[in-house]
C-alpha cells in the first residue's frame, strides 16, 4: 500500500476518534482488534505508516494542536473534522518526519484535502501548514526547526 493510501487509512482513524469524542488511541486499538479478528468490514487493512501516524498524532496532539492555533485564525473546535485531522498529520509529518521532506507533506495533506475537503478548506490547509513549516516566510520549511519558530 502506498504512503498515500496508509495516509488516508490514518485519517479514517482520526476522524473516527474525533467524532467518536474518544482517544485516538482507542480507535486505533479498536481498529486493530476488527483486523486480527479477521471481521469482515468494509475497512481495509491498516498499514504499518498509518499506524505510525495514528500513534504519532496521539502522542504529540497538544503540541500539535498548539502549533495548529498558532497558525490559524480558527479555532479547532470551529475546524471541520476532517480538516483538523488533515492539519494534524500534516503537522505530525513535518515535525517528525524525514528532515527536508516538508513540502512533499504539505503535498501530501492538499492532496487529501482535495479529495475530501471543499476548495477553501484547501487553501486554509495549504495556508497553515506553510505557516506553520514556515514556507511562507522565504525559507525552506526543512521541517522541526522551521515550525518550532511559529509556536
Amino acid at each position: 500500500m502506498s504512503r498515500f493510501a496508509a495516509r488516508m487509512e490514518a485519517l479514517s482513524v482520526l476522524y473516527e476518534a474525533d467524532e467518536r469524542d474518544e482517544s485516538i488511541e482507542d480507535a486505533l486499538r479498536e481498529r486493530l482488534q476488527i483486523q486480527e479478528e479477521g471481521v469482515v468490514t468494509d475497512l481495509r487493512v491498516l498499514p504499518e505508516y498509518a499506524k505510525e501516524i495514528a500513534e504519532g498524532v496521539a502522542a504529540h496532539k497538544e503540541e500539535i494542536d498548539r502549533i495548529i492555533r498558532a497558525n490559524s485564525t480558527w479555532k479547532l473546535e470551529r475546524m471541520g473534522v476532517v480538516d483538523r485531522n488533515i492539519l494534524r498529520m500534516g503537522v505530525w509529518e513535518c515535525l517528525y518526519g524525514q528532515p527536508g521532506s516538508t513540502g512533499a507533506y504539505i503535498n501530501e495533506s492538499v492532496k487529501l484535502a482535495k479529495i475530501y475537503c471543499d476548495s477553501k478548506s484547501v487553501n486554509f490547509i495549504y495556508g497553515v501548514l506553510c505557516a506553520a513549516s514556515g514556507r511562507n516566510r522565504g525559507d525552506k520549511g526543512e521541517g522541526p526547526k522551521s515550525i518550532e519558530l511559529k509556536v
